[in-house]
């Protein structure tokens, strides 16, 4: 039915006002974006993005492959390095929750270790890349795998006093190449979900924005290395466990192919069908680390 004079103008009407409301909030949003983005706003305003400190110390700005020459080379001791991250990880910590239990201590003891031997080896750089192609770099593992000492929940509630009387694979590999964990991060509970949040250790929070989810399950890991807490870091992903996290906090994240980095000593592990789609791969701040740490994880199946 055709409409009336007095009806066609009412639709005008209406359709110039939508279209009007509509501008007003794209540019209202588009200024809320801005603010958050210069992290403006008044204080406590939802506008205010908070977010971590940038970093200031140097060392955290290089790659694991830059450091582990520095290492080898004499140029730099290891202890320096991991107090360096250390320093960082007691300032950002308390804000992403990242590391779920740290082992700072032990680290700074395997780190002098790793000074007296250089001071009193004679191996030369090239032996030592061959042997130690990690030597003293800062690692974090992600909590669904074990890392001796460490606690082994995969945020399940009846696993939280569960502490691991060894390491996995992947993690015992990292140790022979010389790298030093720093403790293990959160995950979401039983690594099933896109965020990071759990009963044991409650959740963790991005580091450009606290407001914000880190992704899942390897948010933890994602979240440290992002907010230069760790520099190479260990995830797994059957559905994107790896990716989201990688993209949620703008680091580098890679799911191998099935197979070549072994998945033995992480809870839950893959039964079934599933084994055909679970894979533990390589996190890491810096891209040119990927390869190196990913040849590390694999081991002999790097050849595959």
């Amino acid at each position: 039915m055709a409409l009336s004079r007095a009806e066609r103008c009412l639709v005008q009407v209406l359709r110039c006002f939508s279209r009007a409301f509509l501008a007003l909030l794209s540019l209202a949003l588009g200024v809320s974006a801005l603010l958050r983005w210069k992290g403006k706003g008044p204080r406590g305003s939802r506008l205010a993005r908070r977010a971590v400190p940038p970093p200031d110390q140097p060392l955290l700005f290089l790659s694991a492959r830059e450091l582990a020459g520095r290492i080898r080379r004499r140029e730099l001791k290891c202890v320096d390095l991991l107090e360096a991250y250390i320093e960082r990880n007691r300032q950002v910590n308390p804000l992403i929750n990242a590391i779920v239990k740290d082992r700072f201590e032990a680290a700074l003891q395997e780190a002098q270790v790793v000074d007296q031997l250089l001071s009193e080896g004679q191996d030369d750089e090239e032996s030592l890349q061959k042997k130690f192609p990690l030597l003293g770099i800062p690692v974090t593992v992600k909590e669904a795998f074990a890392l001796y000492g460490m606690p082994n929940s995969s945020g399940l509630v009846n696993r939280r006093n569960l502490i691991s009387t060894t390491d996995a694979v992947v993690v015992s590999r990292l140790k022979q190449a010389g790298a030093i964990p720093l403790g293990v991060t959160n995950c979401s509970e039983l690594c099933m979900w896109f965020e990071s949040s759990n009963l044991v250790y409650g959740r963790s929070n991005n580091p450009y924005n606290l407001d914000c989810i880190v992704g899942g399950s390897s948010g933890g890991e994602g979240c440290t290395l992002a907010a230069a807490g760790s520099l190479i870091g260990i995830g797994s992903d059957i559905g994107g466990s790896i990716r989201i996290p990688a993209f949620f906090n703008g680091i580098f994240g890679h799911k191998p192919t099935t197979g070549v980095v072994p998945n033995d000593g992480q809870f839950p592990d893959a039964v079934g069908n599933r084994t055909n789609f679970l894979c533990t791969g390589p996190m890491c701040r810096y891209a040119e680390d990927m390869e190196l740490l990913l040849r590390v994880m694999a081991g002999p199946n790097i050849s595959k």
